[in-house]
């Protein structure tokens, strides 16, 4: 039996490398490879199939070096299209599955839904119908000019009037758009302006700048409180906080190298 095995592993199988080559350059291969991310079966099976391929499609011999590089680099690319799959983070050397943070949030967001945002612009202009004539008037003018003063201002009445027609046209449309069900009651107050006894700052003052604060350099961050206005973010500053970001990350990842 001993003396058939001998007789199969000096089958030739390609420029002069035999079965026992290809079994002795697979294992160098295991032996190599110091993830440990499968069983050792596995990780001979990979280096076994990929050598042979990359043996027998070569145009001409190749070296014994080349040929075990190629076994313990299909290893590793297995180990890795295998932490892909399972959504294991490949940073910190993490095991766990679905500790990848792109993992997550692909299988636990929501899918989006389209027709939602196409029934807000269907219902908008036919609710918008329902408002008195003086009630779209306030809204157009507070839409317009973003400040309640403002608003009050360019129709010719006082804030307090602007203010009530505002009530009425909000309750007004909260009324239809949540309809036939009743409307929850509105939290917070809506403030169009961060202080009428400080100007609006015209320059930012972080990061290289200062940059100019044009409605193309700036953004507003999300308010969690119900009525309240995101403060104003410079994105020349936010671009230059993500390349240092970056250029750290890179940093680190060669000393780790």
């Amino acid at each position: 039996m001993n003396s058939l095995n001998n007789l199969a592993a000096e089958l030739p199988v390609a420029h002069g490398y035999s079965l026992r080559d290809l079994h002795k350059l697979a294992a160098s291969s295991c032996s190599y490879d110091r993830s440990m991310a499968s069983d050792a079966t596995t990780r001979y099976d990979v280096a076994w199939s990929a050598i042979a391929e990359a043996l027998c499609s070569a145009a001409e011999p190749p070296e014994w070096h080349d040929l075990f590089t190629v076994g313990w680099r299909a290893i590793y690319a297995e180990v890795r299209e295998m932490r892909h799959l399972f959504g294991q983070r490949d940073k910190d050397g993490t095991n766990e599955v679905a500790s990848s943070q792109r993992f997550r949030q692909y299988w636990t967001l929501p899918p989006a839904r389209p027709e939602e945002g196409i029934a807000e612009r269907v219902a908008v202009p036919q609710i918008l119908g329902v408002l008195t004539e003086t009630e779209r008037e306030a809204v157009v003018a507070l839409a317009v000019h973003g400040d309640y003063q403002a608003a009050a201002d360019a129709l010719g009445i006082k804030y307090s009037t602007l203010t009530q027609r505002m009530t009425s046209a909000r309750r007004r449309f909260r009324a239809h758009w949540y309809a036939p069900e009743t409307a929850p009651p509105v939290k917070g107050t809506d403030r169009r302006v961060g202080s009428r006894t400080k100007p609006l700052a015209t320059h930012c003052q972080g990061g290289k700048g200062p940059h100019e604060m044009t409605p193309e350099n700036t953004y507003r961050r999300p308010n969690p409180k119900p009525g309240r206005r995101g403060e104003r973010v410079c994105r020349a500053c936010e671009s230059e906080r993500g390349k240092s970001r970056w250029a750290r990350k890179t940093r680190a990842a060669h000393a780790d190298a």
